[in-house]
């Protein structure tokens, strides 16, 4: 086994400093490496976000956001205690419905929704190509009302497509997991 085999089996997760970059975008990320920081979930692994993202240069993202402070590798321990703040937060943002009930924000942070709208275009301009056009124009008008529509639509057109067909799952996640929903 190889060290570029190694490196794509760990699984890693976000730091609180990372869940803190996430929400308010206070560190200056480039676009990939905060789309590579919103798909760390602690269950895929490296090779799997690899496969996601279609990146060659995959190692270095982790290492550079790893430095950063933003993420480790899942089974290590905490480096850092997240702040009182963090954990405030935290606390109000637990859910206090029954499991069994899917739970849905009345409405969503705007700066949340621009950023499933970034990864939505993002993705449909890379998997979908010239394809996308329309759809990326509908994704760009999205708001508070019709975001389940267009996210449906993304979903399909990304189902549809040979080329993110077998990550469409997986994207739609990422894009739920932004806003808030189940």
């Amino acid at each position: 086994m190889n060290a570029s085999t190694t490196v794509l089996d760990y699984i890693y997760i976000k730091t609180p400093q990372g869940l803190k970059e996430i929400a308010e975008r206070s560190s200056g990320l480039l676009a990939k490496q905060r789309r590579l920081l919103i798909l760390i979930d602690g269950i895929k692994s490296s090779s799997e976000l690899a496969a996601l993202l279609a990146e060659f240069e995959l190692s270095a993202k982790l290492n550079e956001l790893a430095e950063l402070g933003f993420i480790q590798l899942k089974d290590a321990p905490l480096s850092i205690e997240p702040s009182v703040e963090i954990k405030e937060k935290v606390i109000k943002e637990l859910p206090t419905a029954p499991a069994t009930e899917a739970i849905i924000p009345s409405s969503i942070d705007p700066i949340f929704l621009e950023q499933a709208k970034n990864l939505m275009t993002e993705s449909a301009q890379h998997c979908l190509g010239i394809m996308a056009r329309s759809l990326i124009e509908e994704i760009q008008q999205c708001n508070q009302s019709n975001y389940k529509v267009v996210i449906a639509r993304w979903n399909m057109a990304l189902r549809q497509s040979n080329k993110a067909r077998t990550h469409a799952d997986q994207y739609v996640d990422a894009v739920k997991t932004l806003i808030g929903i189940d």
